[in-house]
Formats: structure tokens, C-alpha cells, sequence
């Protein structure tokens, strides 16, 4: 049975992978420009550890990753509209609508199970087979 600091790691891990996804970098080239390894990447973004805050600042700055909602699921994933992507990510966009819905209570089973399809495909990386 995973404990909460497990499934925190996970959702967390999720959500950073959801953002390197919608800035549109392989693990390979953001572990490059972080100064990392890939296996750094990955170990986040499978939930194994927690991003370093020297991380986190970065994208921030760079990115304008907003960090509330890597760390709660609240609120944008950016903080400023003009910092999102041009093209955003279909698969995201369809996560954030399905999220948002889930504050209906009649709707939030079909929901899980939608989030969960969509969250298989990405992270197998088949984005275009959903489309």
C-alpha cells in the first residue's frame, strides 16, 4: 500500500510531466538545459523524488511554470497567458477541462476513468493516437 508522500510524489510527478509536455521538450533536452541527467527527469516525473527548488525556480523564471499548481493542482499551470505555448498541448487542454468538471460529483467517475485513458496515453507517449 503506497503512503501519502507516495501518491503525492506521483501527482506531483504527473503534473511535471504534463509541463514538459506543453513546453514541448524531451527528457533529454530538458535534463540538458537544467544541467541534469535524463534519469533525473524521469525520476521525477514517475514520482520517485521531488523536483529540487533550484528546479522548480528555474522554470518559473523561464517558463513562468506556476508552482501552485504543480504542487496542488490549482489554479493555470502557467502564471502569465503570454508564457503558455502557442499551440497548447490537446491532451492537456482536455486534462484541464476533465479536472475542472470534476467539481461535479455526477460526473466525476466518467472523469476518472477519462483522466485515467488520457494519462496512459501520454505517458506512453502517444499523443497523436487520441487525436
Amino acid at each position: 500500500m503506497q503512503n501519502n508522500d507516495d501518491l503525492t510524489k506521483k501527482e506531483l510527478g504527473f503534473r511535471f510531466l504534463m509541463f514538459r509536455k506543453a513546453i514541448r521538450k524531451t527528457e533529454m533536452e530538458l535534463a540538458s538545459e537544467l544541467n541534469i541527467t535524463e534519469a533525473k527527469i524521469n525520476a521525477i516525473e514517475t514520482g520517485v523524488v521531488y523536483p529540487d527548488v533550484a528546479i522548480l525556480h528555474y522554470l518559473y523564471k523561464t517558463y513562468g511554470l506556476n508552482i501552485h499548481w504543480l504542487l496542488t493542482r490549482v489554479g493555470h499551470m502557467f502564471i502569465e497567458q503570454k508564457s503558455q505555448p502557442e499551440k497548447t498541448d490537446s491532451l492537456y487542454d482536455r486534462y484541464a477541462e476533465l479536472i475542472d468538471l470534476m467539481e461535479v460529483p455526477a460526473v466525476e467517475q466518467a472523469i476518472k476513468a477519462a483522466l485515467t485513458e488520457i494519462r496512459a496515453l501520454l505517458v506512453l507517449g502517444k499523443e497523436k493516437d487520441y487525436k
